[in-house]
């Protein structure tokens, strides 16, 4: 008479699942950097940016063009380390199918 009662329990387990590795994933902080390491990003798991560091050297220098790149490469690659996290995490819970491309 309730033999399904065995899914919806299994729903609701994975439903919790979920919820927890979506609050993993919103409170972890991920560092992404230019490639000279020059300037630092900081990203969570939804991709919102954290904070950025910027040697001081190179705003002395003064080449703005210079400086506008690394942020975007540090912020590009914290994004892609954030979203590669996440893939990771989904993995999880989906048993191993790759849910990457819902992170692109």
């Amino acid at each position: 008479m309730l033999k399904g009662l065995g899914d919806i329990g299994n729903l609701m387990k994975m439903q919790k699942e979920m919820k927890n590795i979506q609050k993993k994933i919103q409170k972890t902080k991920i560092e992404g950097e230019s490639l000279d390491g020059n300037v630092k990003a900081t990203v969570n798991g939804e991709f919102s940016l954290l904070d950025i560091s910027i040697n001081e050297a190179l705003i002395k220098a003064g080449d703005v063009k210079k400086v506008e790149k690394m942020v975007s490469s540090a912020v590009n690659d914290a994004v892609d380390k954030a979203r590669a996290f996440s893939a990771e995490e989904m993995k999880k819970i989906a048993g191993g199918m790759d849910l990457g491309s819902l992170f692109k």
